[in-house]
This record gives structure tokens, C-alpha cells and sequence, in this order.
């Protein structure tokens, strides 16, 4: 059966659904985002993915800009959004160049037209209040510099009142600004989230050329020290949601950390190298990817957006770098109640059991929701308010059960 949405290809169709996703919270339009897949077609050609979505995004950019001026702010604010997420399209098939004028131009205009929506957010009767941040990293090299993050609050009749907060790191190719669609189940709970990116993430990678980094509870551990100082923040009520690359992201930097309270994994990645070949197959594995990159314009960008996020550009170095992303040892070290999610369907996922059985926090719980409730897919597809329902119920009871004493900045990563 083909299970396809709109493309035969299944790259395209899968970063389509992400465009469906984010129609459900006002982030895309349905009419434009068909349209638009149409015009592009079947195949894979990313130039026209990346030409088709990058004139969807001006010309909302344009309706946006002339909104504005013209004084219709609910409309300007949406347009915005919704050029937002075009733009992050457009470049998502140029990702494996860093140096790609085309990425860079198009990245710089998600993030902007997303930081001009924000601007206009008040005008629009949303609860929602929007804050860009940037928070102090270290790294190891002493360098120091700032990792961008989005703080979204729930709405002023909650102004001053401190308030149980979610951490959600990035994925393997998302942003903070794309964060926005996750994030709005828990806003409308009342919980605040940090949408924040990392090494090899966003401005991170794009702008600053830090590279993903295995060892993520060096990251995590500045990025709670940030956070448990801002006033409306209830330091005993932090979560972590990891979704994504983040189900690896997340449990690593946990482990560990103690000033966290409750952990969601959706897939969970415990072993990122796990799926790659060993023995003979895994002498051939590297070649063979790598033979097939130069036949294959997909098989390419696959490994290549991949590999620039790590700062590689050889495939036998990229699969020696994912046997670094484990956690297998340190499991033992997450102490909080944790949620694993693991959808029908996903590409990404089949590994949550392995993590669920070896942790010892109590209240932990392993969920494989029903297809037919319509969570299925990767981090569970178009099924997302079910989905929020499933993980934010579970965390309110575990937030209200397990309450801690108020958390202190942690200085052990320094």
C-alpha cells in the first residue's frame, strides 16, 4: 500500500508532512502548501523544491511587508509565520554546502520573517508571549559564545507566577523558530518552553560552524544554569522534551543532571551507531554509501546534510563519529521519570525499548500509541494533538506527584 501523502519521493513527501504539521497551528496554509507541491512535482529535484517553496516565501514576505505598512497586523503577523516556514523548505534540500549562498540567504529570512511574526503576536488576541534569547556556551576550546533559543510563555493572565518549564532541544536539521509547532500543546497547558538550539544546530551551525557534539550534557548543564536564574521559571518543575535527533540529545544530557524533573523521549536514540553494520558488512557499509552518493543526487544531500552538521565530509568518518553518540553507559545516571514514545512507523525509532528497560528512575513509562489513534510516523506524524495529549498528561501528573526542592545553577561542567 502506498502510504504516501502528496509525493512519491519519500524525502520530499516526509519533510511535506512537516508543512502539514505546522498548517495545524497556523505556521503554513493548506491551499498554498498543496499548490505549492504541485508545481514542484513528483521527482526528486531540489532545485525546484528549493525555487518552488523560496516564491511561495517571498510572496508572503511581500503580502506580509505591504499588511504591515498598511496597518491589517493580524494579517501581516500571519503571513510572516507562514514565510517562515516556507523559507526553512527552501533551504532544507541545500544543506550538505554550508557555504551555499542559497542556505544561508534562506535560513537568515526563516529566522527573521519568524522574529517579525513574534513581534506582532500581541495584536492578534494570542495568549502567547515570544522572546528571543540567547544563552552563554562554553566551549571546549574556551571559546565562548551564545546558542539562540526561543522562550515562548503562556499568555499575561499568568504574568509573574512561576511556572513549570520544558526544555526542548533541536533536531538533527530544525531550529529554535521551528520549535513554535511543538511547542504550542504545552503553552496551552500553561507550561513555558525553551525552544533552543545547540552545536551543529540552527545559527549554531549555519552562522557559527559549531558541530554536533556527543557528550550534549556539556550543553545541557549551561543551558539549566541559564535558565533556573530566569525569575517566572519553577525550577523544581523542568522538563526535557527530545524530539527526534533530540531522543538522543536529550537522555544524554539528563543523565546526570539533577535539576531536571521529567524526561520525554520521542523516539528515544540511545546508540546512534547501532544501526550501522558491523563485521564484514560494516567494512563495506562506507564504501558502498559512498559509491552510491555519486550515482544518486538523494542518496548525496542525505549523507552530506548530515555529515556537515558533524563537520565531515567522508562517510567512513561520519559512521566513526555516530558510534561516539551513545549513552548505553550512562543510563543508569537518568534519575528523573522518563516517557518513552515509540510510534508505529518510524523511521528513526525501534531502539526505545532497549533505553526503557534499562533505566531504574521510577515512574518511568514505555508508550507505543495505537496507529488508529492517529500517532504514527516520525515523532508521531500528523497525530500531534493526540499526541500532546498522551505526553502532557503524563507530565502533569509526574510534575504534580514528584515536586523537588528548587534547583541551583550546577558548576561541574566548568
Amino acid at each position: 500500500m502506498n502510504d504516501r501523502l502528496t509525493f512519491a519521493d519519500e524525502e520530499f513527501d516526509g519533510q511535506f508532512m512537516r508543512t502539514l504539521q505546522a498548517a495545524a497551528v497556523g505556521a503554513a496554509d493548506l491551499g498554498e502548501a498543496f499548490t505549492t507541491a504541485r508545481a514542484i512535482g513528483n521527482r526528486y529535484r531540489p532545485e525546484r523544491w528549493h525555487r518552488h517553496w523560496l516564491d511561495r516565501a517571498e510572496s508572503l514576505r511581500d503580502i506580509a511587508e505591504r499588511a504591515h505598512v498598511a496597518g491589517h497586523l493580524v494579517s501581516a503577523q500571519q503571513a510572516y509565520l507562514r514565510a517562515s516556514e516556507y523559507y526553512r523548505q527552501a533551504y532544507f534540500f541545500l544543506r550538505s554546502d554550508l557555504d551555499d549562498q542559497r542556505l544561508r540567504d534562506a535560513y537568515q529570512a526563516h529566522a527573521h520573517t519568524f522574529a517579525q511574526a513574534m513581534e506582532l503576536l500581541g495584536h492578534t488576541g494570542s495568549p502567547v508571549v515570544a522572546e528571543a534569547v540567547t544563552i552563554p556556551y562554553a566551549a571546549d576550546n574556551g571559546v565562548r559564545v551564545g546558542v539562540h533559543a526561543w522562550m515562548f510563555r503562556p499568555g499575561p493572565e499568568t504574568e509573574g507566577r512561576r511556572r513549570p518549564t520544558i526544555v526542548m532541544p533541536c533536531g538533527y536539521d530544525s531550529t529554535a523558530e521551528s520549535g513554535w509547532g511543538f511547542a504550542q500543546g504545552a503553552l496551552a497547558r500553561g507550561y513555558t518552553v525553551l525552544s533552543v538550539e545547540g552545536p551543529g544546530q540552527g545559527a549554531s551551525l549555519v552562522v557559527d560552524r559549531l558541530y554536533f557534539r556527543p557528550d550534549y550534557e556539556v550543553v545541557l548543564s549551561q543551558i539549566v544554569d541559564w535558565l533556573v536564574e530566569v525569575p517566572d521559571v519553577d525550577t523544581a518543575r523542568i522538563a526535557v522534551v527530545g524530539r527526534s535527533f533530540a531522543g538522543y540529545l536529550a537522555p544524554r544530557g539528563v543523565a546526570g543532571e539533577p535539576r531536571v524533573a521529567a524526561l520525554v523521549c520521542d523516539p528515544a536514540q540511545p546508540d546512534m551507531g547501532a544501526k550501522i553494520p558491523v563485521g564484514w558488512r560494516g567494512r563495506v557499509a562506507a564504501p558502498l554509501m559512498t559509491a552510491l552518493t555519486r550515482i544518486s543526487r538523494e542518496r548525496a544531500e542525505f549523507f552530506g546534510s548530515r555529515m556537515a552538521c558533524h563537520g565531515l565530509t567522508a562517510i567512513a568518518d561520519y559512521f566513526a563519529e555516530l558510534r561516539k553518540f551513545t549513552l548505553t553507559d550512562r543510563i543508569h545516571e537518568i534519575a528523573c521519570p522518563t516517557m518513552i514514545v515509540e510510534s508505529f512507523g518510524d523511521p528513526v525509532g525501534g531502539h526505545g525499548r532497549m533505553l526503557f528497560d534499562a533505566l531504574t528512575a521510577p515512574g518511568s513509562v514505555y508508550v507505543d500509541p495505537d496507529p488508529a489513534t492517529g500517532i504514527s510516523g516520525h515523532c508521531g506524524g500528523l497525530g500531534q494533538m493526540a499526541w500532546d495529549a498522551t505526553v502532557y498528561d503524563w507530565l502533569d501528573e509526574t510534575l504534580a506527584a514528584g515536586v523537588r526542592p528548587a534547583a541551583t545553577t550546577r558548576d561541574a561542567h566548568r
